[in-house]
């Protein structure tokens, strides 16, 4: 059969490409949308419009209209929410609301509590005097019972100022800037620990002032006892000379659970549950507050930042960008406004690690230390220098989809998991898209790990096909945040992985990091430990960080974007005749090394319509009656490519009769990509050229993408860390062509393994979304040309 008429087979094929294509709905850009299901560009915009809403009614002064007796209180509560939307302290807008908040020295809980939130969020170091002042009135101020008042010399306590001061000393503890006494703040943390637990009623809720329970409440309380409990919990070793592990559980961490139970069982963010139409987007940001602070993405098995989001854009005035609810006691539109953009804001941060919750004979074995992940994240933030979130999530109510909205899956233990094929598939499928596994045997320290062990070696072997290897210590994992000495682990600890083509899908240590997490805290107490243990828990902290820059390159997906999960697409037609396959070159150089690329490639085509097209992983050999079969083939591979005269030959006649090789070097393999570009000068007799930035290729003439830039991982690992540095350029594809017709496209640079899972630290090559990209639209042109 000719090359012309293989090209007329394959023609209805490539006419449901176009139309897919066409339309551009895999990566098209999400439209604001009012009603139904949200996105992330939806809630861009709504932030936005409220924002702008907000700016256009500030007073010439910087400042906001205030509410009867609070001075200052909404214009802090305003110029906390702006800058918590993404607008810098430099904007001169503002920057005036700042210098209108430093105008005066406030006396009023609430006022206090909130100019020292949005000087935290300004500029910490600037505002170190103002902070440290109101960090210290707060103090003053608290009653022996735990609470706070109204003002000062209060002689009853306010849950909700209480609230608001315990939010404000818990900022100004991460600000850095505030440095008072362990005891200080173990008696101002105790209290307010004791203050919430006496306030909590026995079904989980809390009260305002002895009245029924409020869901507004019943979020303060938690999000308090999270805080209070974080500084005062598990610190009873600090002076200890060893790590003690895996204790009893917390009677704090129940009263968070039972607070959770009762607010998912009352539900809702239409109102404030059990006082309808009263301070609802006031309870609003307690929601968020909760959801942030507790891990959680569903609370009674609702997605609370998506289903809030929802109905706060209802809410939002179109045109116009202001919130309003029912009612607006003890507040105005402003706070109002306010109190919507902080929730939006602070509920889309993006998320860089999920806890996995899993059945075995102890029902909490899998969260023995709970804060532990809470304090790795917040170690991340400063390390990275931006806001994150963290959540749990549970194996038994999980999709893969799901588990997808987190980079990196934490999961530790001491018992046998009761893991179902179902669930142990999830996992694998997790990995296989891109996820990434974190481990941890509970194991020394107080902790028996060996039953976990002994599991989680014999699954890795049954899911992966293949077992945990001992990491090299020079490996990137050692030092992509921060440099680890090995020897510097516990007696008989060292780090373990599964290699998933370029980079590691699982990363497995034997002892208890997340007990070092949960002592090792980032801010405020940090407890008086021994030169040793201490080196013990930042080596502990220093692994975390690595793991997590290493899995996730420091690139992380938006709240609400949408995860593609890529299905293995099959053939359905009776026959194979009209449809797409690409086969894989057999060849001597690694030519099935990331095994995954091309199925996934051709299950990203598939995501948005079916039509005749098939992910079937084909290899062949580079014979004539072979290469007859497709217009275009792949190669990939890494080390030296030797091809036989025999295999130049049929190479040859295959483009010279119009076919097509499309290639890359896995992991920008310099070897690979040196051999390849000689074999076909051999082959053509002619020298690869760079592809120009103008031309069709790279364009949506073939009704592909436009990928005239494109984001690559460059990272440099020369020093003590790994520098992740993602950059856009233009594609650097080189090009061959034969009897004018371009026959042969190749990447230097990796797509490989950014098709295979997620672009790697170790990889010089493109990141996920624009490898898919570029191949689709190397595919549509070699087909349309």
């Amino acid at each position: 059969m000719t090359r012309t008429v293989k090209r007329m087979v394959f023609g209805m094929a490539v006419f449901w490409i176009l139309a897919v294509f066409y339309a551009q709905t895999l990566w098209a850009a999400p439209q604001a949308d009012r009603g139904g299901s949200v996105d992330s560009q939806a809630v861009s915009v709504a932030i936005r419009e409220a924002r702008e809403f907000l700016l256009r009614n500030q007073l010439n002064d910087g400042g906001w209209p205030e509410y009867r007796n609070y001075p200052l209180g909404v214009t802090a509560l305003v110029t906390l929410a702006l800058i918590n939307s993404g607008l810098p302290p430099e904007h001169p807008d503002v920057a005036r609301a700042l210098q209108h908040l430093d105008s005066q020295e406030l006396v009023q809980t609430y006022s206090v509590s909130l100019q020292t939130m949005a000087f935290c969020a300004a500029n910490p170091n600037r505002y170190a005097v103002k902070i440290n002042r109101n960090a210290e009135w707060l103090i003053r101020q608290q009653l022996a019972n735990g609470g706070w008042d109204y003002g000062e010399r209060g002689v009853s306590t306010d849950p909700s100022n209480s609230q608001f001061a315990l939010l404000a000393l818990h900022e100004a503890q991460r600000s850095g800037v505030v440095r008072f006494p362990d005891r200080t703040w173990n008696i101002v943390f105790s209290r307010s620990k004791k203050y919430w637990q006496d306030l909590q009623y026995d079904d989980g809720s809390f009260p305002y002032r002895g009245d029924g329970s409020r869901g507004s409440m019943t979020c303060a309380g938690i999000a308090s006892l999270v805080i209070a409990g974080s500084q005062t919990d598990g610190r009873e070793s600090s002076a200890a000379e060893t790590i003690t592990c895996c204790g009893a559980s917390d009677e704090a961490q129940d009263r968070i659970e039972k607070g959770l139970e009762w607010l998912g069982r009352n539900f809702s963010v239409t109102q404030n549950p059990n006082f309808a139409n009263r301070y609802h987007l006031y309870y609003m940001y307690a929601l968020e507050r909760v959801g942030r602070l507790t891990g959680r993405r569903y609370i009674g098995g609702h997605d609370w930042y998506r289903e809030g989001a929802e109905h706060l854009l209802k809410l939002q005035a179109v045109p116009g960008g202001k919130f309003e609810s029912r009612g607006l006691e003890d507040g105005n539109v402003f706070t109002e406004t306010a109190f919507a953009l902080l929730f939006l804001s602070k509920g889309k941060r993006q998320t860089v690690i999920s806890r996995l919750k899993y059945a075995s004979s102890d029902p909490q074995d899998w969260n023995h230390h709970a804060v532990a992940v809470q304090h790795l994240t917040a170690h991340t933030e400063q390390a990275w220098k931006r806001d994150l979130s963290w959540q749990n999530v549970d194996i038994e109510q999980s999709s893969v989809q799901d588990l997808l909205e987190t980079p990196v899956l934490f999961i530790s233990g001491t018992q046998v998991p009761r893991w179902t094929d179902a669930q142990k598939n999830l996992l694998k499928e997790y990995v296989e898209q891109g996820g990434f596994l974190f481990v941890e045997g509970c194991s020394g320290n107080g902790c028996d790990g060996g039953a976990f062990e002994n599991y989680f070696r014999d699954f890795v072997v049954d899911v992966f096909e293949q077992p945990l290897e001992k990491l090299p210590p020079d490996h990137p994992i050692w030092f992509s945040e921060a440099r680890v000495n090995p020897a510097d682990l516990p007696s008989n600890a060292w780090l373990y992985g599964v290699q998933t083509c370029c980079r590691l899908g699982i990363v497995y240590v034997p002892y208890s990091l997340s007990c070092r997490w949960e002592l090792n805290a980032p801010y405020g107490v940090r407890g008086q430990f021994p030169e040793n243990v201490q080196g013990d828990l930042n080596t502990a902290t220093k692994i975390g960080l690595n793991v997590l820059a290493y899995a996730t390159g420091k690139e992380l997906k938006e709240k609400l974007d949408t995860v593609t999960v890529l299905e293995e697409v099959v053939n359905r037609a009776p026959t194979e005749r009209g449809v797409f396959f690409l086969p894989k070159l057999r060849h001597n150089a690694g030519f099935d090394d990331a095994p995954r690329a091309i199925p996934n490639l051709v299950q990203w085509a598939y995501q948005s319509n079916p039509f005749q097209l098939s992910s079937e992983k084909r290899i062949i050999d580079i014979t004539p009656s072979s290469l007859e079969q497709y217009p275009l083939v792949f190669m990939h591979g890494r080390g030296t490519l030797k091809l036989s005269e025999a295999q130049r030959k049929a190479l040859g006649d295959y483009l010279k009769n119009g076919g097509f090789i499309f290639a890359d070097a896995i992991c920008a393999d310099p070897q690979f990509t040196e051999s390849f570009r000689r074999e076909m000068q051999l082959i053509t007799g002619k020298e690869l050229g760079n592809l120009d930035r103008s031309h069709p290729m790279l364009s949506r003439d073939y009704y592909g993408f436009d990928i005239r830039t494109v984001q690559v991982i460059d990272a440099d690992v020369s020093g003590d860390n790994i520098v992740s540095a993602t950059r856009r350029i233009s594609p650097r594809l080189e090009v061959g062509r034969v009897d004018g017709r371009v026959a042969i496209v190749f990447s230097p640079l990796d797509l490989s393994c950014a098709l295979e899972s997620r672009h790697s630290l170790q990889c010089r090559g493109y990141v996920r979304e624009d490898a898919a990209r570029i191949g689709i639209n190397v595919i549509l042109f070699a087909m349309q040309q």
